[in-house]
């Protein structure tokens, strides 16, 4: 997947089904995207290869669910998606996309 300035929603698109929260107590949903390690790669010849050392990680920002907070009933009925989630590599985006570098 290549992350853009403007913005690209997360394919495939994360989702997830609950099971056992209190149906009346209020719940959030968050994703938080992490670096695996501390490189940067580029796709040659058909494979992933380092291609020398990540950029200083940009300020932390997760993505909240638009439904949230819920209750857990709410959550538990349903499949969880996170299909608008966008991600960009605009460190000073505005607009609440999820920052990569």
């Amino acid at each position: 997947m290549v992350i853009t300035k403007a913005g690209r929603r997360l394919f495939p698109a994360l989702k997830c089904k609950v099971a056992g929260l209190d149906p009346n107590a209020k719940y959030a949903f968050l994703v938080d995207v992490v670096p695996a390690d501390d490189c940067r790669y580029k796709f040659s010849n058909c494979e992933w290869v380092v291609a020398g050392k990540a950029d200083p990680e940009p300020p932390k920002r997760m993505y909240v669910h638009p439904e949230s907070p819920n209750t857990g009933a709410h959550w538990m009925k349903k499949i969880i998606s996170f299909h608008k989630l966008k991600m960009t590599n605009n460190v000073s985006d505005t607009a609440g996309y999820v920052s990569l570098s």
